[in-house]
């Protein structure tokens, strides 16, 4: 609580401290390394303010004998006060340094010059406000209500200022994610799924060597067969599993190799959307991610990730997961590049133990040279179990 007298002592000492305040900024100004003119702002505003709180000082003076209700609180008062005191110690603690030899240090950053400046233009107009008073009491009063009124909002400012900040992050993330998915495998994969006829491929998972990369991490599956064979089509079986199995620590990523998209054919292109699809399952993933873009981001033109890189930091990001199932079809289908895209999938094979990976393609000599040594061919071909769910689906559709 606070009296008339109490009231008119601490305004008096505001304007004081104020003053004290100017004199040392403007000290500031010729002595401090990196001021600037950031200290001339500051000390035009506390300048003002001081001003204003000396006419304050005036009129509170002369009210003080007016009868007056105590149960009012100069809050904005003490706000007033709490700002100045901050700028006061800041400055006390380089102080030393001006009258020395050694170049003083400005204290404040940039950002923090501007939030001060904003606090005392907002103390000084609340102030001017008071001045209107013709009582003591009344004076308090508008003191008080501005300062509920201001809380209010900046209330509604910080609940803006999270929206704003909930929207622009949400768009960087966007920015970021759609930069690595340079193609979308969903289509394949739901074509995949459409193509299959309901119950079969049932026989692919019920192989010993297709439970064992299932519920092994570190194993590596090769399903290989002719033309037309319907590996893709099996594809969509051995995604639909892993997805089955996938958790928070567990998670599914594919890709699907395309002929007739050239685009698909690039080791760059499947480690791109590999990491898009972990980065979206772990806020820990995706920080990587965002940082990998960062440093590629971070000045003048953007520079294009190298194969390394790329293969690196899908290492990091598959580490921080338990179990991790990686599905890439159509291996052959990348012509030329077929070899480049087996030795990057080896190798991040070979320097991570948590990975259940499966690839699949034609039983082409560059795939089986680079394959047959570090994994169990599983060859695909016409199964009589599919072909019995085949022809029993159609009597029923036809019946």
């Amino acid at each position: 609580m606070a009296d008339p007298l109490s009231i008119a002592a601490s305004v008096a000492g505001l304007v004081s401290l104020a003053d004290l305040i100017v004199v040392r900024l403007i000290k500031y100004g010729r002595a401090a390394k990196n001021a600037g003119s950031e200290s001339r702002r500051l000390a035009d505003e506390v300048n003002l303010l001081g001003g204003t709180l000396s006419s304050l000082s005036t009129l509170a003076d002369a009210l003080k004998d007016d009868a007056f209700d105590n149960k009012f609180r100069m809050h904005h008062i003490e706000a007033c006060n709490d700002t100045l005191v901050e700028i006061q110690e800041a400055l006390k603690k380089y102080n030393s340094d001006i009258t020395t030899k050694k170049k003083a240090m400005w204290p404040f950053t940039v950002r923090r010059v501007e939030e001060l400046i904003k606090d005392l233009t907002r103390h000084k107009g609340t102030i001017a406000l008071a001045l209107s008073a013709n009582s003591m009491e009344a004076m308090v009063q508008l003191l008080a209500d501005v300062q509920a009124h201001q809380a209010e909002i900046t209330a509604a400012i910080k609940d803006t200022t999270k929206i704003t900040s909930r929207i622009h992050e949400n768009m960087e993330r966007r920015k970021v994610l759609d930069y690595y998915l340079e193609y979308n495998p969903q289509s394949n994969y739901d074509m995949s799924l459409h193509l299959r006829h309901s119950g079969t491929g049932r026989w692919l998972t019920r192989l010993p060597e297709f439970q064992h990369w299932l519920t092994t991490p570190n194993s590596l599956l090769w399903l290989k067969g002719i033309p037309g064979a319907g590996k893709t089509v099996l594809a969509g079986v051995v995604i639909e599993e892993a997805l089955k199995k996938s958790t928070v620590t567990t998670p599914s990523a594919f890709f699907f190799c395309d002929y007739k998209n050239e685009k698909t054919h690039s080791i760059e292109t499947i480690l791109r959307v590999l990491r898009y699809q972990l980065a979206i399952q772990k806020e820990e993933a995706y920080t990587k991610l965002e940082q990998h873009y960062q440093a590629h981001h971070s000045s003048g033109l953007p520079k294009t990730p190298s194969v390394p890189s790329l293969s690196s930091l899908l290492q990091e990001m598959v580490r921080l997961f338990s179990h991790v199932f990686l599905t890439v079809d159509g291996i052959d289908e990348c012509g030329t590049r077929a070899d480049e895209v087996l030795e990057t999938l080896t190798a991040i094979m070979e320097t991570t133990d948590n990975i259940s990976m499966a690839l699949l393609g034609r039983d082409e000599d560059n795939i089986r040279d680079c394959l047959e040594d570090v994994c169990v061919p599983v060859e695909i071909a016409t199964h009589k179990e599919d072909i019995s769910e085949y022809v029993r689906a159609q009597l029923g559709d036809r019946i």
